[in-house]
């Protein structure tokens, strides 16, 4: 019998995870998404809220073997957890260190130990037992985007590499050890904006500029004469 497989996903990295599980018969394959981007075909259901996503769950009867999370956002509610048996969720930190939000963030501010992490879920906040990780080293001048690739590139060929013992029964999940530490989304906010006539040192300066920045996109800023600027830290090697 072929075994039931829900798959939420919340970035274009959950089609990679899709698209493997789908060359392997022996898996019944369903996806879900909150990103109307992601949706490919008429197979793939799209929830706009949480609320869209408890209502469509709670109406269907079906039951699943397993539910892989992909970068998700939503916390699975408590009486959804009857719907499967067990559960791969995709996290960007070395758990417990770095539960919840933009933990690639905090290991650059906070010099913390960083890597990925396949676990089940529970009705906390990253708490599950652990599948497997992967420590993964970076440098002062580590920046959040380069580590939000490189988090994701390690998570899939995590999952590749081992998802298809998990699913059998071949790995036993352990229990997460060591201090925890959690983030919430508005942990960041007290870097973002910075002050003219405070002091700073500079390789903490650096660090937040790297940790809250994304590309082109700018989140430390300062006010001079009521006019707010952003602020970000360019470095160059000098040969």
């Amino acid at each position: 019998m072929k075994k039931k497989i829900l798959i939420l996903i919340g970035k274009p990295i959950g089609l990679k995870v899709v698209n493997f599980l789908k060359k392997y018969s022996k898996f019944d394959i369903e996806v879900c998404t909150n990103n109307k981007d992601l949706v490919k075909n008429k197979s793939t259901k799209f929830v706009k809220t949480k609320k869209n996503f408890i209502d469509l769950f709670k109406k269907t009867n079906a039951k699943y073997d397993f539910l892989v999370l992909v970068y998700w956002p939503w916390l699975v509610p408590n009486n959804l957890f009857i719907k499967f048996k067990d559960s791969i969720n995709f996290h960007p930190a070395y758990l417990p260190i770095g539960r919840g939000w933009y933990p690639h963030a905090h290991a650059i501010i906070s010099n913390l130990k960083w890597g990925v992490t396949l676990h089940k879920i529970l009705p906390g906040i990253d708490d599950g037992d652990i599948w497997c990780q992967k420590e993964i080293k970076y440098n002062f001048f580590s920046n959040s985007k380069n580590l939000y690739k490189r988090s994701e590139d390690t998570l899939l060929k995590l999952f590749k590499d081992n998802a298809l013992k998990i699913i059998d029964g071949k790995v036993k999940a352990k229990k997460q050890k060591g201090k925890s530490i959690t983030f919430f989304k508005k942990d960041l906010l007290k870097y973002d904006k910075l002050i003219l006539n405070k002091k700073y040192r500079l390789d903490k300066l650096i660090k937040i500029s790297n940790a809250r920045s994304f590309g082109k996109k700018i989140f430390n800023y300062f006010y001079y004469k009521n006019q707010k600027y952003s602020f970000n830290i360019k470095i160059k090697k000098i040969d």
